[in-house]
């Protein structure tokens, strides 16, 4: 074996290395993320990082989000908008929520179907917490941020500082 071989079977060896703070689940070839250090494995195994935004959350049931009316009204607006032009929808919506929460398609059709007259998402909200009295507003900001929501997540983030609404 020369030592140009040596050399690019080594450099191959390298490459193929976990970054050394990766976990026992990161694949060789999985992209690694150096903010939320995990690859794209972990984030389908694990869920996303705790998001430092929502500190207070997980202990506070989802079933407050409906007694909290102005934030309840700026989450529709980002998570309810009207279809773009074409038909097109907008990814991150309520449709994608009630996916992650294991609701049908046909359930999403509906909701959407009653439009203007009731919120899509706060029928995905009322439907989630008489399924699941435990669902707590953590779990959902998991959600979101899984969809890339940091708009939401932000609005979310109300509910856990204790701060008045603007």
């Amino acid at each position: 074996m020369g030592p140009g071989l040596r050399l690019l079977t080594a450099l191959l060896l390298l490459a193929l290395a976990p970054p050394p703070e990766a976990s026992q689940y990161c694949g060789r070839l999985e992209y690694w993320n150096p903010d939320n250090k995990c690859c794209s494995v972990c984030l389908q195994r694990f869920g996303p990082p705790p998001c430092p935004e929502l500190p207070s959350l997980a202990s506070q049931p989802l079933s407050r989000l409906l007694d909290e009316l102005e934030v309840l009204e700026e989450l529709i607006i980002l998570l309810d908008p009207e279809p773009g032009p074409g038909g097109g929808m907008a990814h991150g919506t309520t449709r994608h929520l009630a996916a992650r929460y294991g609701l049908p398609a046909a359930w999403s059709t509906f909701a959407y179907s009653l439009r203007p007259s009731r919120s899509p998402l706060r029928a995905l909200i009322e439907m989630v917490v008489a399924r699941e009295p435990s669902a707590s507003l953590d779990q959902l900001g998991i959600h979101l941020a899984q969809l890339g929501r940091a708009d939401a997540l932000r609005v979310l983030s109300k509910l856990g500082s204790g701060v008045p609404w603007a």
